[in-house]
């Protein structure tokens, strides 16, 4: 048997990583990122007393343990779902032939039990715990039971994207021990909005998905009712967009009893970022109701529309529960 050099098993390595991640680099990776600067964001009194070296490893704990956080959940989406991804994502490591299933299994194997241990030296036991609670939410998603409906697809985003930035906020508070928490209501809203949007992402995806028979919501739908379906949407993704210019009116009006309004940084970075979110909302909602069926189309206005508002929402989001 040959042996590999040392330099080209790191080379295939990093490369097999980088297939396996980068699909959806921007849900795991630049959200919490995005998230992680948002949470700053209200607090610049803080942000200034901070040293930039413990900004620094703020950042830099971010991006490693978010990469481990999106590989855990990567490596059992993918062994799981090999034929679905030669349809929708041939270029995906298993698929392209770059890993085999086995490789995939092993890879699983040491990540699942590697990756808790990181976070709890990086950013403390409740990263650790938080860690071991997504994978054991991946496992009965994508391995068993695996429910097959779409009321778990959303369910499984929604529950991912609390854990996500419970995790942020612990990484950032090991570092920065006076770093205001946010209010469980913080994680909830973020979470409920997920919970009753996120199904924009299986519209680019429905032909895989309905080979696989997997029951998403455009699969259950299906052509005759699609249409409905794209409005109905459409109607929720702009509805919700709406809500923070709302509370942020609501919020104006009430100034005097909580001081928002005599917080200029607090009360314009509310109104601006509820103004962006709007904004990205409407065109994912326009685009989703008007896209026609086309795959690329609608891959794009998830990926980048959609995403766009998950960034705002999170801003929004921050600034808004900083007056709580």
């Amino acid at each position: 048997m040959q042996e590999i050099h040392p330099v080209t098993a790191v080379h295939q390595e990093l490369l097999i990583t980088w297939r396996l991640l980068h699909a959806n680099a921007r849900e795991g990776l630049l959200l919490p990122v995005v998230g992680m600067l948002a949470r700053f964001m209200p607090t610049p009194g803080l942000l200034d007393s901070t040293s930039w070296l413990q900004l620094s490893l703020v950042l830099l704990k971010t991006l490693f343990l978010f990469i481990c956080h999106l590989y855990v959940f990567e490596i059992v989406n993918q062994v799981t779902s090999i034929e679905e991804d030669r349809i929708n994502k041939p270029r995906r490591p298993i698929p392209s032939g770059l890993l085999t299933v086995a490789g995939g299994h092993k890879r699983w194997s040491i990540s699942w039990i590697l990756c808790p241990f990181l976070a709890y030296y990086l950013a403390g036991s409740q990263a650790c715990v938080l860690f071991i609670w997504y994978q054991l939410w991946t496992f009965t998603c994508y391995v068993w039971p695996k429910f097959n409906h779409f009321m778990f697809r959303n369910a499984f985003a929604s529950v991912g994207i609390y854990n996500m930035f419970r995790l942020i906020d612990e990484i950032i508070h090991s570092e920065v021990s006076s770093f205001p928490l946010p209010p469980a209501d913080f994680y909830l809203v973020l979470s409920a909005w997920v919970m009753l949007t996120i199904h924009m992402q299986e519209f680019h995806d429905s032909e895989g998905d309905r080979k696989m028979n997997r029951l998403t919501l455009p699969v259950i739908a299906g052509p005759a009712w699609e249409g409905a379906l794209r409005r109905t949407t459409a109607f929720l993704v702009m509805g919700t967009g709406i809500m923070p210019l709302v509370v942020t009116n609501k919020l104006s009006w009430n100034g005097r009893d909580n001081e928002f309004s005599d917080n200029p940084w607090i009360y314009h970075g509310t109104v601006i970022t509820a103004a962006l979110h709007v904004i990205f909302a409407t065109l994912s909602g326009l685009r989703c109701a008007f896209s026609g069926g086309k795959a690329a189309y609608d891959r794009k206005t998830y990926k980048r529309f959609y995403m766009a508002a998950a960034y705002t929402m999170v801003c929004y989001l921050s600034f808004a529960y900083s007056t709580v």
